[in-house]
C-alpha cells in the first residue's frame, strides 16, 4: 500500500518541476523579446596590430632567442656527458630534440609568413605569425625544462662536510676481527684426594 501512495506523489513532484521550467526563446533575428539584445554584434574579428615587417622583424628576433636557447640546451648536454649522469643526459638530449623540432616547424612558419606578406594574405601571414609565436614559447620552455634537468642551479649548495666524533667510552676495537673468546679454564677442586 505504502508503493502505491508513492506514485502519485512523485507524479505530483515531476509535473510541477516540468511547469516551473523557463520558456525556450523562440529562434528567429525578430523574437529576442527584449530591444537591448538587439543591436548586440557578437562575431569576434581578430585585426593583427603588427604590420608586415614589424611580424618579420619579431619572427627574426624569435629565430635568434631560439637559436640562443638551443645552445644552452646543447650547452647543458655537454655538461650531463662530463658528468657522466646518463638519467641527466637523456633528459636534456629529449629536450634538445624537441627543441630542434620546434626550430625546423618555426623555419617552415617564417617561409609561409613571407609568402602571406608577398600574396597580401592578412589571414595567412596573421596565422603563421601565431605559429611562429607558439613555437618560440614551447622553445623558451623546453629551455627551462633543461636547465631543471641538471638541477644544479636549485639544489647546490656546497659541498658536504662530515664531521664524526668518536665518544671514548666505546671500545675502539675492530668489529669485523673477534678476538678469541674468554673462557674460565681454572680447574675445579678435586672431589677427593684419592688422585692426588
Amino acid at each position: 500500500m505504502a508503493k502505491t501512495s508513492k506514485l502519485p506523489l512523485l507524479s505530483l513532484l515531476l509535473a510541477g518541476t516540468v511547469f516551473a521550467q523557463p520558456a525556450a526563446p523562440a529562434s528567429g533575428a525578430g523574437a529576442t523579446g527584449s530591444s537591448d539584445a538587439a543591436g548586440v554584434d557578437l562575431s569576434v574579428k581578430q585585426q593583427p596590430t603588427l604590420t608586415p615587417q614589424d611580424m618579420q622583424n619579431q619572427g627574426r628576433e624569435y629565430f635568434r632567442t631560439m637559436n640562443e636557447t638551443l645552445k644552452h640546451i646543447q650547452t647543458l648536454q655537454d655538461t650531463a656527458r662530463r658528468q657522466k649522469d646518463i638519467i641527466k643526459l637523456n633528459c636534456v638530449t629529449d629536450k634538445l630534440v624537441q627543441a630542434k623540432v620546434n626550430i625546423n616547424i618555426s623555419e617552415q612558419a617564417m617561409n609561409s609568413m613571407q609568402e602571406s606578406i608577398a600574396r597580401a594574405d592578412e589571414g595567412g601571414r596573421t596565422h603563421e605569425f601565431t605559429r611562429l609565436t607558439i613555437v618560440n614559447q614551447k622553445v623558451t620552455m623546453l629551455g627551462a625544462e633543461a636547465e631543471n634537468c641538471i638541477g644544479e642551479d636549485l639544489s647546490f649548495v656546497g659541498a658536504t662536510k662530515v664531521d664524526v666524533e668518536i665518544d671514548p667510552n666505546i671500545p675502539q676495537t675492530d668489529p669485523t676481527q673477534p678476538g678469541l673468546p674468554t673462557t674460565d679454564i681454572n680447574r675445579p677442586p678435586p672431589s677427593s684426594n684419592y688422585m692426588n
